[in-house]
């Protein structure tokens, strides 16, 4: 008789008592995972955001009394055709775009001994399910275990899709990073820029050291982000409240655990830059800015406030300076980091008659696409 089971949980409450076995199968992978990973992420991502929870789905493999896999899936809907259809995503993933988290590297946290069979019980019981219209993976690495049940579960759908959304860039700080000439010339420029306005203005780099001040830089992080797109004819992603409050209360609540970094470029009483980073194990993640680009003169404070992280991470010995994905290759993130790994989106229908409805209608508006580009 099989050791294994699949439990399923789908309230919230229990879903806050998985932590502990979290921390201990995240721990397995240490090395590899990112800060989307972390329970931290996910955990305050449920409270902020469980308006766009349809159903939580989360499935805990079991080898007796020992957990050896977390899967953690929920259930969204949203309307098509005029039907109600439900897509099957994982927490702090597929949210509005306009409120989006923009999660990456999202994987099924488990024990490596354990891959395999964790694999097959978490493809079947997905294939199981009598609700999906679509499963939707973004932004997964082609390493991950997620990507490895999806190819199990081609056989079993009605189509799959998969193509590559964008790139992840990083500067390995092990060794003095070897900066491209053209890049090196610039960064001396910059730096040496503002050692020289240093001397005569009472400018400085901030690094908030304590909670109420990471606060405070955030919000002109906020501000700063606001009035560029504000610029722009465009509403900030920080207009939106399950957003703004998700990050508020993720520097609020983890501050002293040292995961969070806010950096800032202040010259007299003026903010001109912010940067809000995460740091997790080795690595400095990069994740949100925002810049004056009206103060004179200019400072370029936007990449000044990069280079002036590198070398905080590199006084904290701090590994890699993760810059994040960027939809372009060639985005200045490329200018002083290097490539890093794809990521992947993955979208799958399930086989019930609604899709093949779907179906249809794409094939039919590519056709008569392909056929107005032929008469033109």
């Amino acid at each position: 008789m099989s050791s294994y089971s699949v439990h399923v949980i789908t309230d919230i409450d229990q879903a806050m008592m998985l932590e502990a076995k979290w921390r201990v199968l995240t721990e397995q992978h240490s090395d590899d995972l990112q800060c989307f990973m972390s329970w931290e992420w996910l955990s305050q991502w449920l409270i902020s955001y469980q308006d766009y929870v349809g159903e939580l789905k989360i499935l805990c493999v079991m080898d007796n009394d020992l957990c050896i896999a977390i899967a953690p899936f929920y259930i969204s809907t949203h309307q098509a055709f005029g039907l109600k259809l439900t897509t099957l995503a994982f927490i702090a993933t597929n949210e509005p775009e306009y409120c989006e988290v923009a999660s990456e590297f999202i994987d099924i946290a488990y024990l490596p001994s354990h891959k395999e069979i964790v694999i097959e019980l978490i493809a079947t019981r997905l294939c199981a399910l009598t609700n999906i219209h679509q499963y939707h993976f973004k932004d997964i690495n082609k390493n991950s275990l997620i990507y490895a049940v999806c190819q199990q579960l081609k056989p079993a759908i009605l189509s799959y899709s998969a193509q590559v959304s964008g790139y992840q860039f990083h500067l390995n700080l092990d060794d003095k990073p070897d900066y491209p000439a053209a890049f090196a010339k610039k960064r001396k420029r910059i730096l040496n820029r503002f050692t020289n306005f240093k001397s005569t203005t009472n400018s400085q780099f901030v690094v908030a050291d304590n909670k109420a001040l990471a606060l405070k830089l955030f919000a002109h992080l906020i501000q700063l982000h606001q009035q560029r797109w504000l610029q722009k004819s465009k509403s900030g992603v920080f207009a939106d409240s399950h957003f703004s409050d998700f990050h508020r209360l993720f520097i609020e609540n983890n501050f002293e655990k040292g995961i969070i970094v806010i950096s800032a470029i202040q010259v007299e009483q003026q903010i001109i830059a912010v940067n809000y980073a995460i740091r997790w194990h080795n690595t400095l993640y990069f994740y949100q800015s925002g810049i004056d680009d009206s103060y004179k003169p200019n400072l370029s404070p936007g990449l000044l406030n990069h280079l002036l992280l590198i070398d905080y991470c590199e006084n904290n010995r701090i590994q890699q300076y993760n810059l994040l994905k960027s939809a372009n290759i060639d985005d200045y993130k490329s200018q002083f980091s290097q490539l890093g790994d794809e990521l992947i989106d993955i979208t799958m229908l399930s086989s019930k008659k609604m899709n093949l409805f779907r179906l249809a209608i794409n094939h039919f508006k590519h056709g008569l696409k392909h056929l107005i580009k032929r008469v033109n």
